[in-house]
């Protein structure tokens, strides 16, 4: 009689060092490339006005901005995108400054506590006029010793709500030359062609 021999069937193993190689490049790459925005440093929303033309040409930087934003409420909201300067110039990195030009009444926020029907998360700086455009010059002047450049300059963006009054707007434009920023941009919602 014929002896039975175990035949004994090879262990299947899966080497997975190369999935794990894959999966971490791969969620490296995601943490490096995604840009994340805490829910503090929100910018002020507002109702853009529609504009048919707009300048190809006229690309925003991707840093030092500071974007000035209108609220149909009469406010100027002062902010910059690098969080240094917002500490040295406002004592918090995500604090913002307003400036409400009409000395005759409160602003939304020191009413209600919100912009719009927001609730405001950040902390506001209220600025009267000499204090708003003493904070234009410092923060131009603190971008420049932060980045160690002398010619660096903040690319000044104006965000005006549809319904705010001409004479905020050109409180804001006073504003802005006296505190030597004569070159600004201001942002619109581009009108979509009508096809036919």
């Amino acid at each position: 009689m014929k002896k039975v021999r175990d035949i004994k069937k090879p262990n299947i193993t899966i080497d997975m060092t190369p999935m794990v190689d894959v999966i971490m490049l791969l969620l490296t790459f995601f943490m490096l490339t995604a840009t994340f925005k805490a829910a503090e440093s929100e910018a002020v929303e507002v109702a853009l006005p529609q504009s048919v033309y707009s300048d190809p040409d006229n690309k925003m930087k991707e840093t030092d901005v500071m974007t000035l934003s209108l609220t149909k409420e009469g406010d100027i909201f002062l902010d910059v995108d690098n969080y240094k300067i917002r500490e040295k110039i406002f004592g918090d990195q995500f604090g913002i400054g307003l400036y409400h030009p009409d000395s005759l009444s409160q602003s939304q926020v020191q009413k209600t506590g919100k912009v719009g029907d927001k609730e405001i998360k950040r902390k506001v700086f209220i600025m009267n006029k000499a204090q708003f455009e003493k904070t234009l010059v410092d923060i131009k002047a603190t971008l420049k010793s932060i980045s160690g450049n002398k010619s660096a300059q903040f690319q000044v963006v104006v965000k005006g709500d549809k319904e705010v009054s001409y004479g905020v707007f050109e409180d804001l434009m006073t504003s802005l030359h006296e505190s030597d920023n004569k070159v600004f941009s201001l942002v619109t919602m581009i009108k979509a062609d009508k096809k036919e």
